[in-house]
Formats: structure tokens, C-alpha cells, sequence
């Protein structure tokens, strides 16, 4: 019995310095280029060695967008502009896309299925040096990426990142929600 409090107590210490963010679900736009957005800071990056996983769910169809942008909020007005983001992930027009905004890189991957409900999930392992070691990414139950698994680049993390922006383009409801996690390495308990 005493074991089985311990692992419990371990269990409860790990899951205490995990962080979740999200915000709320995108409304619909309210002007004619039908874009929709919100900002909100990702959780808190301190150097250690941890994983960091996000999931984007929403409604697409082959004419409209969804993404989600991390990078610096360079003059503290707490809105990511387009050259304040580093990287940007999501779908435009039925194909999964990855973009290096710094250096003008981008990925596209068509999408298995155009339109309905899509979820986008992203997950990686973050070093002490915060350079991702690991990366994977699925387009509902579709690998996507994959030539970034095996060497993830250094450009798809970066522990000065303040603050992601979600964003929807095109007409129609999207339904989209964003969340984001960090979660610091685990640790091993050996009790005999």
C-alpha cells in the first residue's frame, strides 16, 4: 500500500508542472475578408528538456484556412503580426502546409480528405539547448512530415516564442479550437 501512495504522489507531482493552454474557440468574422483570429501566449518554455504537443481542430473545406502561428510578440501589443511570426502550421484550401516564415521555408502535404471535421496534432521533444530532438505531426490519422522526424530542424522551436496567433480564412463556419502543451521531462521512481 505504501508503494502504490508513493507512485501516486509521483504521478501527482508530474502532472503538476505540466501546462495546458487554449483559448477559446474562433467566432465567425465579422468583416468581408472572412478572417477570424486570436492571440494568446504559449506555455512558458524554461530550457529544460520537456515536450511541447498542440492539436488544431476545425471544420475545413477545399476554399478555406486555419492555422496557427508562434513567434515574438516584438512590440508588446499582444497581437503576433505577420513579420513577428517565426513559424506557421495548419491548412489552406485541403492541404497541410508547414512554413519557416524566417528563412521562407515551406512544406505542403495535400490532405487525405478535403473537407469535414480535421484535427491537426503536433508533437515534439524540446532539449536542454531548445532545439526540438523529436517531431511528429498527423493530418487526422495521416503522418505528415515526415522528413522532419528524422532530423527535426532547428527552426521549428525556439524557447523565446511569446505568443501564438490562430487564425481562419474563407466563408463558412470553421468550428476551430486550438490547444497547446508543455510538459517537462518525467522522472523514474525505483522503489524496492
Amino acid at each position: 500500500m505504501k508503494n502504490v501512495l508513493l507512485i501516486l504522489a509521483a504521478c501527482m507531482v508530474a502532472t503538476a508542472f505540466s501546462k495546458t493552454v487554449g483559448p477559446s474557440p474562433l467566432g465567425e468574422a465579422f468583416f468581408l475578408d472572412t478572417e477570424a483570429s486570436t492571440n494568446m501566449p504559449p506555455p512558458a518554455c524554461a530550457g529544460d528538456p520537456h515536450s511541447m504537443a498542440f492539436s488544431l481542430d476545425f471544420t475545413g473545406t477545399p476554399s478555406n484556412a486555419v492555422e496557427i502561428a508562434f513567434g515574438v510578440d516584438a512590440d508588446s501589443d499582444g497581437a503576433l503580426t505577420p513579420d513577428e511570426a517565426r513559424i506557421v502550421v495548419g491548412w489552406d484550401c485541403a492541404a497541410w502546409f508547414v512554413r519557416n516564415e524566417a528563412e521562407g521555408e515551406a512544406l505542403s502535404e495535400p490532405a487525405s480528405v478535403a473537407s469535414g471535421s480535421q484535427t491537426l496534432s503536433v508533437s515534439m521533444r524540446i532539449g536542454r539547448d531548445g532545439r526540438p530532438s523529436s517531431f511528429a505531426a498527423s493530418g487526422g490519422n495521416a503522418p505528415l512530415f515526415t522528413n522532419l522526424a528524422s532530423a527535426p530542424p532547428p527552426w521549428l522551436h525556439d524557447c523565446s516564442w511569446n505568443l501564438c496567433r490562430v487564425t481562419s480564412r474563407g466563408a463558412g463556419s470553421h468550428n476551430a479550437s486550438f490547444v497547446v502543451s508543455s510538459a517537462p521531462d518525467g522522472f523514474k521512481i525505483i522503489v524496492r
